[in-house]
């Protein structure tokens, strides 16, 4: 089969968002030819998640309240995580928060300001000691993706776009570079590279109802079990409390003002006293669950939801909210958010598991790093608001910087792939076998979120996640396979949203297995047949790893 080989990187990072932005930045000041594939085109746009994230950065700047400090910053992620985190990862979180804040600052990035050139305001957010959460309007993420992406690109950071990452190249146990198909000319092509850095972003796309932009599936963590390196975590699925759910063209979209209103049931009742919950000060896990088993009980409404009610918030709260871009955006689409009650529910927003990376970014493979969301460890059984930012600034940069070390230092960096290997991995997609209809295979996709969505959601439990495999296993059981790429269709993306199928249904199967390992309920995974912690689960984690054999994700416990 025809491919063309890319020969011009040392570095290749997978992914343009935060994450992939700042892993290129380190990568390219530490001196490696450096490279980020993405899906779409070379503008801040297309940056993942990061766009997306509306709110805020955590960073102990200690400006709000100079008790403020990394070493609090560290015990609140630590108290949230249940002791599931991975210290390390959680240390260094804590440690270069503000220092990756303020370089970003230097390089154009804005945050607002308590007033006209003053210092940074910071807000406090559920779970944290003090104020710390530094914002841009609502629109953190956006600002954030803007001035790295114009950062990378003024330093000549080159940017390969309509790139979509099928595997990775593994020879030797250690990373060769990248199998991917140019969606702009259907064409495959091996991009190598002496280190790879995989920031592809989380799983939560693998539901039905989320709230990321199209594309976050899960396809660095599919690629990384595929080429032999192990997940952690998996079971740990962050639910937004507030999506929503009505009318269908804004179902999945973030409500974050809800915590400024009231929670109502169907029944117009403020349920979650019912909880022993306050309305606005408890972390995100608790009211995701809470508000689950308010629908479960049959006191949602219609379109499976909750109310959000805002008569009796002050009012100059009220005059704040009216005008944030987001409340204005719904009243340009003939919506009164603040007067009439909106419906939301839980939906699937951060995948707290992820690859398994040491305090280097490094993954169990030689010359594979990663960063951001697409990793595990960091945030433990829950993540804090505003941490997530913060997370792919600093490992980002930790990954980068590595990457470029290994790939300058490593003598065989320059050592193409077998055409064996290449051959073997191109036929694993595009061969004879199988059915080859889109449709169908985007179908599939479809199904497995539909069968996440109804099993594995912010409750489940033995019964739910058994129903969950034994579908998904039906779903594997299809071989699914796609003629070989013609060289001269354009930008069939109905193609790429089939060619996930693959790498959603692992994804899904890596998540439900996990789920089933851990027979307690700690942070955002709640098992209701098992509804408390258990002392035995302390300080443990469920690894997950591909057999080779069947290909299906093996766990087992690690304890620390």
């Amino acid at each position: 089969m025809k491919y063309e080989i890319i020969r011009d990187f040392d570095v290749i990072v997978i992914g343009m968002g935060g994450a992939g932005l700042r892993a290129a930045i380190a990568s390219h000041d530490a001196g490696a030819r450096t490279a980020i594939l993405t899906m779409g085109d070379n503008s801040p746009t297309q940056c993942g998640a990061t766009t997306t994230a509306e709110y805020s950065y955590s960073a102990p700047l200690g400006i709000a309240d100079p008790r403020d400090n990394a070493g609090v910053f560290l015990d609140d992620t630590s108290k949230v995580g249940l002791g599931v985190n991975n210290p390390q990862l959680s240390a260094l979180l804590a440690e270069q928060a503000s220092s990756r804040l303020l370089e970003m600052r230097s390089w154009g990035v804005r945050f607002d300001l308590e007033q006209p050139g003053g210092l940074l305001q910071q807000n406090r957010l559920a779970g944290h000691s003090y104020p710390r959460s530094v914002h841009f309007d609502y629109a953190t993420g956006r600002e954030m993706a803007r001035g790295l992406h114009r950062h990378a690109v003024a330093k000549g950071v080159q940017v390969l776009p309509y790139r979509f990452a099928l595997d990775l190249v593994i020879e030797d146990g250690r990373s060769k570079g990248v199998l991917a198909l140019n969606i702009a000319k259907d064409r495959l092509e091996i991009i190598t590279g002496g280190a790879a850095v995989l920031a592809t972003g989380g799983a939560s796309g693998v539901w039905d109802l989320n709230s990321n932009p199209p594309g976050i599936d899960g396809d660095g963590m599919a690629m990384a079990l595929r080429a032999g390196a192990e997940l952690v975590d998996m079971e740990f699925q962050q639910f937004f409390p507030a999506c929503l759910v009505a009318p269908p063209f804004l179902r999945g979209t973030n409500f974050p003002f809800f915590s400024r209103g009231m929670l109502l049931n169907s029944e117009g009742e403020a349920f979650l006293k019912n909880y022993g919950l306050d309305e606005g000060r408890d972390v995100r896990d608790v009211l995701a669950i809470a508000i689950c088993k308010e629908i479960e009980a049959g006191r949602g409404t219609q379109n499976g939801g909750v109310l959000v009610d805002f008569t009796r918030t002050p009012r100059e709260i009220l005059k704040e909210l009216a005008q944030n871009s987001k409340i204005r955006y719904l009243h340009d689409l003939g919506f009164r958010p603040l007067e009439d009650q909106m419906e939301i529910a839980p939906s699937a927003h951060f995948t707290m598991g992820g690859i398994l990376i040491d305090a280097a970014a490094k993954t169990t493979i030689s010359g594979l790093y990663a960063c951001g969301e697409v990793c595990g460890g960091c945030h433990g059984a829950n993540r804090l608001a505003g941490n997530a930012l913060a997370e792919t600034q600093v490992f980002g940069n930790i990954a980068g910087a590595n990457a470029a070390d290994y790939a300058n230092c490593n003598s065989q960096r320059d050592a193409e792939p077998s055409t064996d290997l290449i051959a073997m991995l191109i036929e694993e997609v595009f061969n004879e076998r199988g059915a080859k209809d889109i449709s169908e295979a985007i179908d599939d996709v479809k199904q497995i979120k539909a069968v996440m969505d109804k099993n594995v959601k912010a409750i489940r439990d033995e019964d739910s996640l058994k129903h969950a495999e034994r579908q998904l296993a039906e779903l594997a059981d299809k071989e699914f396979s796609f003629d070989e790429p013609s060289g001269n269709a354009i930008f069939n993306y109905r193609k790429i949203e089939a060619l996930k199928r693959r790498n959603t249904i692992l994804v899904a199967k890596t998540v439900v297995a996990s789920a089933l390992r851990r027979d307690e309920s700690r942070g955002a995974h709640y098992r209701q047949d098992w509804p408390r912690c258990k002392e035995e689960w302390d300080y443990c984690n469920v690894v997950a790893k591909e057999d080779p054999a069947s290909g299906e994700p093996a766990t087992y416990v690690q304890q620390r």
